[in-house]
């Protein structure tokens, strides 16, 4: 009678320790994904910026590079922001 009782509380020590580290990881790893969208998203919104005066200080009538650049860095910039704003969003709701 005891020593079930002690197995059963050894398994269900060491299952709570397994998901808590998996949870760990988890977080850590969403932490991680977290940061390269945003680091991509200040690099895209930089070089859209840049790539948007270079286009408008352009005397030429046609089509340029730094026009077509300013406008694909907006497909990669849309979702982005999308994601960093519902990072702010996650992280004002663990703050209250």
């Amino acid at each position: 009678m005891i020593s079930t009782v002690t197995t059963v509380t050894t398994t269900t020590t060491t299952t709570a320790a397994a998901t808590a580290s998996t949870v760990t990881t988890a977080t850590s790893l969403m932490a991680g994904l977290g940061l390269i969208a945003t680091v991509a998203l200040i690099v895209l919104l930089i070089t859209k910026e840049l790539a948007g005066a270079a286009a408008e200080g352009s005397s030429a009538p046609e089509f340029t590079f730094s026009e077509a650049l300013n406008r694909v860095l907006s497909v990669g910039i849309v979702p982005l922001l999308m994601v960093f704003v519902s990072i702010v969003f996650v992280k004002v709701i663990n703050v209250l």
